[in-house]
């Protein structure tokens, strides 16, 4: 198999394609799931294959349950620098998020699947999903009812992971990634000649200011225990070096995973923001844009998967992580578990010099079939 594993990855690998725009990616994904007994539909950009069990239906269900496997299709905006023989053929476009892996993990389900699926005692559905990377493919795909047309009870995913050891499969309960807030900030002071500041609101020391004072209310007003991020990465600001800038607009993120963790941030930058108004005679402008939900892993499928994959070395993360993934909108709908599959490699994701061993996919092969082979879910 880790040949036919090879062969899916870097043939995807060279055809990187954003967003929803994934159509070659998708044909190429078509064009396999074809030679296989399984109902093909196209949605929102995305395939879904579904692979229908005879065996003797549970009594009182109207149909027979599924569980769910998903991978996401979408490349970045990245120009490949890694040399590799089956390097990027999509200019300023590259895998470098292991989604291609992703992939290939279920293309060669879809091959294990034709030959096993009678022998399961529920029905199986690949889901192949665009943008990841940009608005969320996952949320439109629910919208669009894949789960309940195919009666899914549950779902499992699997994301490449640089920083854990390869072939090893690490997961947590509850918490594992976060809800992603994107915060702007624009403030309006006045202009003058830096020889006479007292004639100008100076936007940019305000900006300075209030970035400390959020910092420092972040830090101070909430428990140690209660998992959030609150980080400005841009400022612009001021137009020559010599006079008072009129305006400073920030922009940072909120990463946290409750609503009211959110909510409660969100109303002390607005509070802290008027503060600042009333000290300077300025103006300021507050504006937070959500993303995906956070990815909160169901407990009873996490406990379930650490015994079963215990074979792979199973890691139980003591922290989650502060990065988003729309995996989380497939949770909010059935219980879901995201996993990270160890590459082991030095280099992170997102990066232009991203490539790992192919091996590590056979791992995550032979952990989906041990799932499938393993768990009863029922009506």
């Amino acid at each position: 198999m880790i040949e036919q594993l090879k062969k899916y990855r870097r043939d995807l690998h060279q055809i990187p394609e954003l967003g929803f725009e994934v159509h070659k990616t998708r044909q190429y994904i078509v064009d396999h799931l074809k030679q296989y007994d399984c109902e093909i539909t196209e949605v929102c950009g995305g395939v879904c294959a579904f692979f229908q069990s005879n065996t003797e239906q549970d009594s009182g269900a109207s149909q027979k349950s599924a569980i769910a496997l998903r991978s996401d299709m979408d490349a970045l905006p990245v120009a490949e620098k890694t040399g590799a023989a089956y390097c990027s053929l999509h200019e300023g476009s590259m895998h470098a998020c292991g989604h291609d892996g992703h992939m290939a993990m279920l293309l060669a389900m879809a091959d294990e699947l034709s030959r096993i699926i009678q022998s399961l005692p529920h029905n199986v559905l690949l889901i192949f999903q665009p943008a990841e990377e940009t608005t969320g493919g996952a949320g439109d795909m629910v919208a669009a009812g894949i789960l309940s047309k195919y009666n899914v009870k549950r779902i499992y995913g699997f994301h490449l992971w640089p920083m854990l050891e390869k072939h090893r499969i690490g997961s947590r309960a509850k918490e594992f990634m976060a809800k992603s807030s994107e915060i702007d900030i624009r403030i309006h002071g006045k202009s003058a000649h830096c020889a006479y500041p007292e004639q100008g609101i100076d936007a940019l020391a305000i900006g300075c200011e209030l970035i400390n004072e959020l910092y420092q209310m972040e830090k101070t007003e909430l428990s140690s225990e209660e998992f959030r991020l609150l980080k400005f990465g841009k400022m612009i600001s001021g137009t020559v070096r010599n006079a008072i800038a009129a305006e400073t607009v920030l922009e940072g993120t909120l990463r946290c995973f409750s609503e009211d963790t959110g909510s409660f941030l969100s109303s002390r930058m607005i509070e802290t923001s008027a503060m600042l108004e009333k000290k300077y005679g300025c103006k300021i402008d507050f504006h937070r844009t959500d993303g995906h939900p956070p990815v909160i892993n169901d407990t009873p499928l996490f406990e379930e998967a650490k015994e079963l994959l215990a074979e792979f070395g199973f890691h139980t993360f003591e922290v989650p992580f502060m990065l988003a993934e729309d995996f989380s909108f497939y949770q909010r709908a059935v219980p879901g578990l995201f996993l990270f599959l160890g590459t082991g490699t030095n280099i992170p994701l997102h990066n232009n010099l991203f490539d790992f061993d192919e091996e590590v996919l056979q791992t995550g092969v032979n952990a989906y079939l041990k799932i499938l082979k393993e768990v009863y879910i029922g009506k």
